[in-house]
């Protein structure tokens, strides 16, 4: 089998390569056919660590894969779209849709939407891609609200992801929480338990768990409740609504961490039944290669009609 490879496989390394289009085929079983020279590129024998480039020509020898690639299903899509151009595209999320799918429903997700705008724009030609998907860069919560990034080519994907890690992408949220809090960056540890889907806060790094860190800044508080600019130095699964809560400035609506009381008061008054955490905005630094062109750029969101109106009425006084 020859396939010749294409921008968005340029730049992974074979082995990798190969694992994603063939994923049924035993890590083991690959780098025993590149040892032996059944897979080539360009006629050639090579190592895994071989990078791949644009026209390359990859031959497979005495290896296939029974999976056969699903055809594309488009799914009617609404959703805003904050920023977009050749290679990044900003959407908001909204509370309730999960931006991956959990497998234990088949509901349409955020990437799903995502997709299928692409698909409709012809951003996105998946019976051209041999493994290549637009992905996110960043998760939120199913009911967190706000910008979610998306790679639209494997450059971009790939250098988009280094960003996140590397804090040259600095994420910023608003919450709306109960009380008062310091200004100041707080640390902290987490674990989370994915069985009860909950995770725990310490102060003390236990076997287990892992750092976290936030930066708060108050926009506006009337003792009752505060606005919080937060921004998130890390990245764990549940960190900001658990850490604050642990501090005891839970997030309103918030059903597993946050006040019962109060989330029945913002319920019955508002109708609000997520957690006042919206990722509003991102600061691009240090931008470098293909999105050089991103440097010093800001990129922010407004809050959403409800949240708007509850903020207002929070600190009408």
């Amino acid at each position: 089998m020859k396939i010749t490879i294409g921008p968005n496989e340029s730049g992974q390394r074979i082995d990798k390569f190969i694992r994603k289009w063939m994923k049924d085929v035993p890590l083991s079983a690959i780098y025993k056919r590149l040892r032996k020279g059944d897979i080539r590129v360009n006629g050639s024998k090579v190592k895994e660590k071989y990078s791949l480039t644009e026209g390359d020509i990859v031959e497979t020898r005495d290896i296939k894969t029974d999976l056969k690639k699903e055809k594309f299903k488009r799914v009617d899509n609404n959703f805003k779209v904050t920023y977009e151009d050749d290679n990044i595209l900003l959407v908001e999320k909204w509370p309730g849709v999960l931006v991956h799918s959990d497998k234990k429903n088949g509901e349409p997700t955020l990437t799903d939407y995502v997709l299928s705008y692409l698909y409709d724009k012809g951003d996105y030609q998946p019976e051209k891609e041999i493994t290549f998907i637009p992905a996110p860069c960043n998760r939120l919560d199913r009911n967190t609200s706000g910008i979610v990034v998306y790679g639209k080519n494997y450059e971009s994907l790939k250098l988009l992801n280094e960003m996140i890690r590397d804090r040259k992408i600095k994420k910023y949220y608003l919450a709306l929480v109960k009380g008062k809090i310091k200004d100041k960056i707080y640390e902290a540890y987490i674990s989370k338990d994915e069985d009860s889907n909950i995770s725990q806060i310490s102060e003390d790094n236990k076997p287990g768990y892992k750092r976290i860190a936030m930066d708060v800044k108050t926009v506006q508080t009337c003792g009752l409740y505060s606005l919080l600019e937060i921004d998130l130095i890390t990245g764990r699964s549940h960190q900001l609504r658990a850490h604050l809560s642990y501090l005891g400035n839970p997030i309103i609506g918030d059903s597993k961490y946050g006040d019962k009381e109060l989330n029945s008061f913002f319920v019955n008054k508002f109708g609000l039944n997520f957690q006042f955490l919206y990722a509003y905005k991102l600061i691009f630094k240090d931008c470098t290669g293909k999105l050089e062109y991103m440097e010093n750029k800001t990129i922010a969101e407004s809050l959403p009609p409800i949240l708007k109106k509850i903020k207002n009425d929070a600190f009408k006084f």
